[in-house]
């Protein structure tokens, strides 16, 4: 090709130009917004009637239809793309990675069909496939290769677009898998509620945050009553469900923002109840045990009722020992809770703490 010196200067300008592709793409770009710069750019190279992008889907590795200009053709070009394959074409421009024109073999013959790939040094992305007026013989050399450098830039911008959108799906999966991990491994796996090893890393801030800013706390220790007889009437599937349901009917009635429940151990839970004064956990404590002696618990066509023991432990703002260990906290909670069931179960015992 012999150009003189102006149109030599106004190629490398067009290059220029071409370069600049993703200058105007704002990235992380989507595969739509890359498509519609392309097109642009195409178009002040070559006459296009209808166009279609075609992407390599990444678990197959075949080609899918991802755009067609107009949508109309999505068919055709479908069925274009197909043949092409079939008669082994499709492959041999791939093999190229370079714009070809081929005849159609299923739009109408005043039409050609330009293959466009788009690869990069890595992969194969797609391929871009042109409908024109023009004849091979009617585009120059030289829009041939300004198309061949508008795809190579065009393959670039879209393989960094996969490749972000590929690390971030990546770092949300592991965020995601990190979260169930931490949830798991803060759950009892039968009832949902917190288990031992939350509450003893939770429990010791609640109190700092306590003492800190003078706040009033309050624990409930609550025992489901003569829990042994129903394992041992009916089973331990039937006990799990009683336990499941407890926890259920005791988080109907407490405050989900703030106050929070784990499982002490077998049938014993502790809840607690941050910014909750003493008075206030005891009638909190009264309206749960009456909760859960008024429900019924259906196994195997029975009619099950249970009760449930509280022991109630709290310090208010103006009450503030000196100095507090959680488990001296939760020894006094447990001797309230000893003090209920001694006094027949079903009942409410509280009182303040005193260091």
């Amino acid at each position: 090709m012999n150009l003189n010196p102006t149109a030599l200067i106004e190629l490398a300008e067009k290059i220029e130009q071409l370069a600049q592709f993703q200058d105007k793409i704002e990235f992380p770009a989507s595969i739509s917004r890359i498509w519609e710069a392309f097109q642009r750019d195409a178009r002040n190279l070559i006459e296009i009637e209808s166009c279609a992008l075609f992407t390599v889907d990444e678990s197959s590795q075949e080609f899918v239809l991802a755009h067609a200009v107009p949508e109309a053709l999505k068919a055709e070009f479908q069925k274009e793309i197909d043949a092409q394959i079939e008669v082994g074409t499709f492959s041999v421009i791939l093999k190229r990675r370079r714009p070809a024109f081929t005849p159609s073999q299923v739009f109408r013959h005043e039409l050609s069909v330009m293959m466009l790939p788009l690869a990069t040094v890595k992969r194969t992305l797609g391929m871009v496939m042109v409908l024109t007026p023009f004849q091979e013989s009617l585009v120059t050399q030289e829009n041939m290769r300004l198309l061949s450098v508008l795809a190579r830039h065009c393959s670039l911008v879209m393989e960094n677009s996969i490749l972000y959108d590929k690390l971030r799906k990546d770092k949300e999966s592991l965020e995601q898998a990190n979260a169930k991990i931490l949830y798991l491994s803060q759950r009892d796996a039968l009832t949902g509620c917190f288990n031992r090893g939350y509450m003893n890393a939770q429990l010791p801030r609640e109190i700092r945050r306590a003492l800190r800013y003078r706040r009033a706390l309050s624990l409930a220790l609550c025992d489901l009553d003569h829990f042994k007889t129903i394992n041992d009437s009916h089973g331990h599937q039937c006990g799990d469900l009683v336990l499941k349901e407890f926890v259920e009917s005791l988080n109907e009635l407490i405050r989900a923002d703030s106050d929070w429940l784990a499982r002490y151990g077998g049938e014993e839970f502790l809840l607690v109840l941050p910014e909750t004064t003493l008075e206030n956990a005891e009638r909190l404590a009264e309206r749960l045990r009456a909760h859960i002696a008024g429900k019924s618990f259906e196994w195997q066509g029975e009619v099950l009722r249970i009760t449930a023991s509280f022991g109630v432990v709290g310090f208010s703002a103006g009450q503030l020992p000196k100095s507090l260990q959680a488990e001296a906290l939760l020894n006094r909670a447990d001797e309230y809770l000893y003090r209920a069931k001694k006094k027949g179960r079903n009942r409410v015992v509280s009182g303040p703490f005193a260091s």
